[in-house]
């Protein structure tokens, strides 16, 4: 039985790529004077936390300060790209549907987010999402835990809503994050793809379980007979 989820949250409850890649794009280009390649951005960016992606750049290990200006810089960019765009900043199709219909069966929830501090602020406010998680409860990238493909995130996640690995699921959409899902043994693990953006190819040995684009019908295959 399933009886908690786990999502991370950019390219799984938010469909944002694009408005990664170009935050991201942008300031490697002013910062680091590089032009990102799509293998880069899969491989070193995508579910990883800043601090590893700005040290892949720099080639060397940063501060502190350093990586608290870099990523206030690289993510204020990314804030601005969501809010000129209201038309593409919203919740993937059929996921607010779905998370009522968990609340209503008592399903536990909760994020696990390479997102600092301030973008998840953002995204709570901007997309409404106490409605559903509590935002105390986020395990989010503070710098205490070692980023994906670690497990770590998503096993302080469950810890946090006191949730059993091998009755939670946990929704990914990067290889890092499938990565982290394998390791940490949970129940199910659901790959979900953007079908605007460039599909990643999965290392032969990871468990996926389900493959989704949208949450219409997830639940019916996780919930059914609760």
């Amino acid at each position: 039985m399933t009886n908690a989820l786990i999502f991370d949250f950019n390219g799984t409850m938010f469909f944002d790529a694009a408005f990664q890649k170009t935050a991201w794009g942008n300031f490697l280009a002013e910062v680091f004077n590089v032009k990102m390649t799509e293998s880069e951005f899969q491989s070193h960016i995508a579910g990883r936390n800043n601090r590893y992606t700005f040290e892949y750049y720099a080639h060397r290990p940063i501060t502190e300060t350093e990586l608290e200006t870099m990523s206030e810089a690289k993510e204020q960019g990314y804030r601005t790209l969501c809010q000129s765009q209201p038309e593409n900043f919203h919740l993937v199709p059929g996921l607010s549907e779905f998370l009522d219909n968990c609340r209503t069966q008592g399903i536990k929830l909760n994020i696990a987010t390479a997102s600092e501090r301030p973008n998840v602020e953002f995204f709570f406010k901007n997309l409404g999402l106490a409605r559903w998680f509590a935002i105390d409860q986020v395990a989010l990238n503070d710098s205490s835990l070692p980023g994906k493909p670690a497990p770590d995130i998503f096993l302080k996640a469950m810890a946090k809503i006191g949730a059993n690995g091998a009755e939670s699921a946990i929704f990914e959409d990067s290889v890092s994050g499938i990565q982290a899902a394998n390791r940490a043994q949970t129940g199910q693990v659901i790959l979900v793809r953007d079908p605007q953006a460039t599909a990643i190819s999965l290392p032969v040995d990871l468990r996926v379980d389900h493959q989704i684009s949208d949450y219409y019908r997830i639940g019916e295959t996780l919930l059914e007979n609760q």
